[in-house]
């Protein structure tokens, strides 16, 4: 508007030079006063506002400037008495003025009809307030210039209330934009997944904390840098995409390996990137715990369709063993006759026969190891089934022997523990109360564990110890193998978190086994020191006559016994 005034006011102080000049109406000092006038209440005005003076004086002085330009052909008539003077279409400026600068449409309309009535004081004032010098030529030029006024003012209306119609459109379609960047950016700021965008020559215009953090930074330090810069040291492949697509990078700096999406919109690249390293890794984990278990399903299997014909083999072998205690005498008995007949020679002959001793020698020590080695079937399969059978819910607690729950693991591991050269202690009739399977899972679990802590530098020696505690069973195993790093001593019973090497393991064994102590109420210890090995100790609750025995035993005085 200040522009636009600058413009217009030298225009109209031109066009009544113009107009003094060619009539000869005397010097033009009128117009250049009204003109210079003008001009400065313009500087002070825009002197004002690059001052931030207070928005209620800017809008006294724009109404005051608007009605002191409305008032120009008033003070024309009263230095000229000429009200044909092309200085009174100045009002047409104040009008257009207010519309542009006064807040409120009524204002507008008080101006125009003050443009109004100063068009017609200036016609009175020219007349010398006599009626008798009023023409109809003079009424018909105030009904043309009130409906000019009223025309330019119903337009400049409309245009300020279209301006302010627009300017509240604009404000709220603004704060609209600025909530719902507000809103994406506190959601990518949410995000897991690390997001950056940059222009096509790498620059990061903006990024989200994820992003940031994997980097250590902030976001604002980030934004403006190179993503070679900032990602010096690390595999290309992570800026190099410049259209839309996905890639799969492996950061050694990082340890992962991360999926990059990336997404061209015009000149700009957004890069989600996903950590997907840690996903693998149980994905693999979960795939190999399904074929463990699928496994231990197929062991059970086996071990039932074993087992039948273990058992009637081994009924048979019985059988046969008391044949040969038949068959020995009936033999006797035949001698014996033999000799009443006289024909006690030819019997010793038959008797004394190379196979005939042999087989006399030999079937029953045949038949009584037979009847061993279908026992150590019987136990192996009865081992299998033990292990197998891992989920127990829903069934009733009993009484278990802690100590044939132990001996069971120790049968399964036995080669291993052989080459270990393991020591096992199993103090006798400890019981608690629990699942029988669930336990022999948890002792498995410490024991294969035992073995697996094998250094190929130095002997691994295990150890497993049950004994009593008051009124807990203590079950022990012990390594001398490769001990464990303090940093993983505390997420060693978080679930899928193993040391072992892929393929080897799949994180769930300890958490399991500690999950299954615990309901039985009871509680599951380390200790373990790089290089000097490892000891996991699990206390379980004694069943309530243990319980009350031991009690008796620790407070009888020593030297005393409990009699039968």
């Amino acid at each position: 508007m200040l522009r636009l005034r600058w413009l217009i006011v030298p225009v109209f102080v031109a066009v009544d030079l113009a107009s003094t000049l060619l009539t000869n109406q005397g010097a033009p000092w009128t117009a250049l006063g009204f003109g210079a006038g003008l001009l400065l209440l313009n500087a002070a005005y825009s002197a004002f506002l690059s001052r931030r003076i207070p928005l209620a004086w800017l809008l006294r002085m724009a109404r005051f400037e608007s009605a002191l330009v409305v008032s120009v052909p008033v003070l024309v008539v009263l230095l000229h008495r000429d009200p044909r003077n092309a200085l009174r279409y100045g009002v047409l400026v104040g009008v257009v003025g207010a519309a542009a600068v006064l807040p409120r449409t009524i204002e507008v309309a008080v101006v125009g009809i003050w443009a109004i009535a100063s068009l017609v004081i200036a016609d009175v004032v020219a007349m010398g307030f006599d009626p008798a010098l009023l023409s109809h030529d003079t009424v018909a030029r105030w009904a043309m210039e009130s409906g000019i006024i009223a025309t330019v003012g119903i337009i400049a209306a409309y245009l300020h209330g279209s301006r302010e119609l627009s300017a509240e459109r604009l404000r709220i379609t603004s704060e609209a934009a600025d909530r719902a960047r507000s809103e994406w950016e506190a959601t990518v700021d949410l995000l897991h997944e690390a997001v950056v965008v940059s222009d096509l020559g790498g620059a990061v215009i903006r990024c989200n904390r994820a992003f940031a953090k994997l980097l250590g930074a902030r976001p604002h330090e980030l934004a403006g840098r190179l993503l070679p810069q900032i990602l010096e040291g690390h595999p290309p492949r992570w800026y190099e995409g410049k259209t839309d697509g996905i890639i799969e990078v492996e950061d050694t700096v990082f340890d992962s390996l991360f999926e990059i999406t990336t997404t061209r919109t015009g000149d700009r690249l957004v890069r989600v990137i996903r950590d997907v390293g840690e996903l693998r890794r149980l994905y693999t984990r979960l795939v190999q715990a399904d074929k463990l278990a699928a496994v231990g399903v197929l062991a059970s299997s086996v071990a039932h369709e074993i087992n039948n014909p273990t058992a009637f083999v081994t009924s048979n072998l019985e059988e046969l063993g008391r044949y040969l205690g038949a068959y020995e005498s009936g033999l006797a008995e035949l001698a014996e006759a033999s000799l009443a007949a006289g024909a006690a020679e030819r019997a010793s002959l038959v008797l004394q026969r190379p196979e005939m001793v042999f087989a006399r020698r030999e079937a029953a020590s045949a038949v009584t190891e037979s009847l061993q080695g279908m026992e150590r079937i019987r136990q192996v399969v009865s081992t299998l089934r033990s292990a197998a059978r891992r989920d127990q819910a829903g069934e009733p607690a009993s009484a278990v022997s802690l100590g044939e729950v132990v001996d069971t693991v120790v049968r399964t591991a036995s080669q291993d523990l052989r080459a270990a050269a393991a020591k096992v202690d199993l103090a006798e009739g400890i019981e608690v109360l629990g699942h029988r399977g669930e336990l022999v899972d948890v002792v498995l679990n410490l024991v294969v564990n035992a073995i697996q802590a094998r250094d190929e530098v130095r002997p691994n020696r295990i150890e497993v110890l049950l004994r009593r505690e008051g009124s807990q069973a203590v079950i022990q195993v012990a390594d001398t193998g490769k001990g464990i790093a303090p940093q993983h001593l505390k997420r060693l019973f978080e679930p899928f978190f193993t040391t072992k090497p892929a393929g080897q393991g799949t994180g769930l064994g300890l958490s399991l086994a500690r999950n299954i102590v615990l309901a039985h109420g009871g509680s599951i210890d380390v200790e373990s020191e790089v290089d000097v090995g490892t000891t996991f100790t699990v206390r379980l609750p004694l069943l309530e006559a243990d319980a009350e025995l031991a009690q008796v035993e620790t407070l009888r005085p020593r030297g005393q016994r409990a009699h039968p």
